[in-house]
């Protein structure tokens, strides 16, 4: 009984201090057929999409996202997927319309309202893609 109190005290204070040191969001890949309920199902979704065979730029365009959001959950699909490539679907056939490839969108009812490159050839050092996306998660949020 003892442990137990002891093992619960020390889960709730663990989780007490990873709060206190900031909410972080996340980006959760998806399927094609996950993406395009997501998007029907959402007011408002925040998506990545990725067009990579490259799995080392892709962690990588996830991984700025993720440590440069706060407290946003971001869908994600990479347009060269097995998923995608077998089943010949394009970002439009998951109704993500009007966006470009390596870019964070932001959709609110199904429209594309706003988007950042994180491509390299817009933004070829990370310190400028960091900056490009800070300034677009500025703007959102102000």
């Amino acid at each position: 009984m003892k442990r137990r109190w002891i093992g619960g005290l020390a889960g709730l204070l663990l989780a007490f201090i990873l709060a206190g040191c900031g909410a972080t969001g996340q980006v959760e890949s998806l399927s094609p057929e996950e993406m395009e309920s997501y998007i029907k199902d959402k007011e408002k979704a925040y998506i990545l999409l990725n067009n990579t065979e490259d799995k080392e730029e892709r962690k990588a365009n996830i991984k700025l996202v993720e440590e440069t959001i706060e407290s946003i959950n971001v869908m994600e699909i990479n347009a060269k997927s097995k998923d995608m490539l077998d089943n010949g679907l394009k970002p439009k056939d998951l109704g993500l319309k009007d966006i470009q490839f390596g870019t964070l969108g932001i959709y609110k009812d199904g429209t594309l309202e706003e988007y950042v490159s994180l491509r390299n050839a817009d933004h070829p050092t990370e310190d400028e893609k960091e900056k490009a996306l800070q300034q677009f998660i500025d703007n959102i949020n102000s």
